[in-house]
């Protein structure tokens, strides 16, 4: 038997694809609703779709794709969604503002080995240190979003004053041309985007500012709240491995993932067989959680820091010994 797994626009109701259901399980449990942002990072997840993972879990998951972690937090905690995957800053500040968001499973996971994000210059830009910067433009698709907090690391940690630069918000399509037509002098970006610039011959690489952060830290997690876990343990450990599961295999078949990533994402095949990271851990380690709550700190993006494990749910699957 099958079951449906819709990929759903919230704001249009639009189901773009589909597996044909299973009327037991409709019946017997709830649809459960995931939120998954425009990123390369939700690729387990469609992977599970696609394969009738969940189906086999008896699970009948709904995926519902939202513009960013943000508006995924937002409505998990709403209750509109049951799960989500976000970046960890605003989990972090979530959790210290009383809003009670657990991580379940990583998703993206920074690595120096293949390095997801770059801080470009201009390629005729007399930049070449982070003293160049001092008194720059640095733009970020967000303000105090991950990028932003790189560029903040990299430039303190390597002589810049960050505090003298003039910080902008511009959403990552406007980064490149705004840079090579001198409105904004330095940026950092995460792929597709950063592969697209090294093609246009346009910029050089000034740093890999991610790992001013540290050399090895997730970026990005699934997560959702606590009353729902202890409401739900038997459908969150179903869910849980069935992620876990399609990471492993997503990691050792990466060929197999391209065409469905390049799918959802709109992409050209071609650009996300050469972006696509493999990096992506299948359980939680605190170690690789720690460094953004503590950038987090030092930033202002939170008042006071916590440990990684006051993050982690009680429910998440343990690696094995």
């Amino acid at each position: 038997m099958k079951r449906t797994v819709f990929f759903r626009h919230a704001s249009a109701g639009l189901a773009v694809s589909a597996l044909a259901p299973t009327a037991t399980y409709a019946q017997s449990m709830p649809t459960i609703r995931v939120g998954v942002p425009q990123s390369q990072d939700v690729v387990q997840i469609l992977y599970a779709a696609k394969a009738g993972l969940f189906a086999k879990a008896g699970l009948n998951v709904e995926l519902v794709p939202l513009v960013n972690g943000a508006a995924i937090s937002a409505a998990v905690a709403g209750g509109s969604l049951q799960f989500g995957m976000s970046s960890l800053q605003g989990l972090i500040s979530g959790h210290v503002h009383g809003v009670p968001f657990l991580l379940l499973a990583p998703a993206g996971l920074y690595s120096p080995d293949d390095p997801y994000a770059l801080m470009f210059v201009r390629k005729d830009a007399a930049i070449a240190s982070a003293r160049d910067l001092n008194g720059k433009i640095l733009a970020s698709p967000a303000l105090k979003d991950l990028d932003w907090i790189a560029n903040a690391s990299w430039m303190e940690q390597n002589g810049g004053d960050f505090k003298s630069t003039k910080p902008v918000e511009m959403p990552n399509p406007n980064l490149l041309p705004a840079l090579v037509s001198g409105r904004i002098d330095a940026y950092t970006v995460g792929e597709p985007w950063s592969t697209i610039a090294q093609q246009s011959g346009q910029v050089k690489v000034l740093a890999r500012s991610f790992e001013a952060i540290a050399p090895r830290f997730l970026m990005t997690g699934w997560f959702a709240t606590s009353d729902y876990i202890d409401r739900n343990r038997d459908v969150v450990e179903r869910f849980e491995r069935v992620l876990r599961d399609a990471t492993l295999y997503a990691n050792t078949h990466k060929a197999e993932m391209i065409p469905i990533v390049a799918e959802y994402l709109k992409l050209d095949p071609a650009l996300v067989a050469k972006t696509m990271k493999g990096s992506e851990g299948a359980y939680l380690d605190p170690a690789l959680i720690q460094p953004m709550i503590d950038a987090s700190v030092k930033y202002g993006l939170i008042e006071r820091g916590f440990s990684a494990t006051d993050l982690i749910s009680p429910a998440a699957l343990k690696r094995p010994r």
